[in-house]
């Protein structure tokens, strides 16, 4: 099949499995190892991959899963306290938290897409994720952009396409994501 239709189907089949929101990391972590099964050809079929890559780490990914949820929602309180006040430090202190959490976020980049083949615990995948992201800052830098693209391309949106954004990412948007994460992460990484 073609690579668009391979990256839509990871797509429908992420998208389907992250319905409940706990488990976005285990369907996350299964969308990535089917991209990296693709692209070197080792693949048995994407659906069949998929759930058997989504059964083979889930209770690490859903601690994992917990890890980042964590770290976004005490992110996000702090942006909007800090929205909330009215001092003069207010602004650094804003870019301060904005500085941490892209250190954090570039930090946790490769914690999911790595998850897929990895025996490591919870802490040691998050020890090497880090480790891997002050070893290659710029790629780190690329999958974190890679992970947060639907948001500013929600918020870079015309009003009248805005409705598109949700069904281009469910259709095709998470598997090409997904497919070019891994491109990059095995070429960086010599992984195969």
């Amino acid at each position: 099949m073609s690579t668009v239709g391979d990256m839509a189907m990871i797509s429908i089949a992420w998208t389907i499995c992250s319905i409940p929101v706990v488990t976005v990391g285990a369907s996350t972590a299964a969308a990535c190892e089917v991209a990296r099964e693709l692209q070197s050809g080792s693949c048995k079929g994407i659906f069949r991959s998929f759930w058997a890559a989504f059964k083979r780490r889930f209770p690490t990914t859903l601690a994992l899963t917990a890890v980042i949820a964590a770290f976004c929602g005490l992110a996000l309180f702090d942006l909007w306290y800090l929205s909330r006040q009215s001092t003069d430090t207010v602004a650094v202190l804003y870019g301060v938290t904005i500085v941490v959490i892209a250190v954090v976020g570039s930090a946790l980049a490769f914690v999911l897409p790595l998850t897929g083949r990895s025996k490591l615990s919870v802490g040691e995948q998050l020890t090497q994720s880090a480790r891997l992201a002050l070893g290659k800052p710029h790629n780190d830098f690329d999958a974190l952009l890679l992970n947060i693209w639907p948001i500013i391309v929600v918020l870079i949106a015309p009003e009248q396409t805005l409705m598109l954004v949700p069904l281009l990412w469910i259709f095709v948007g998470a598997g090409a994501s997904f497919w070019v994460q891994m491109n990059l992460i095995r070429k960086t990484f010599s992984l195969d």
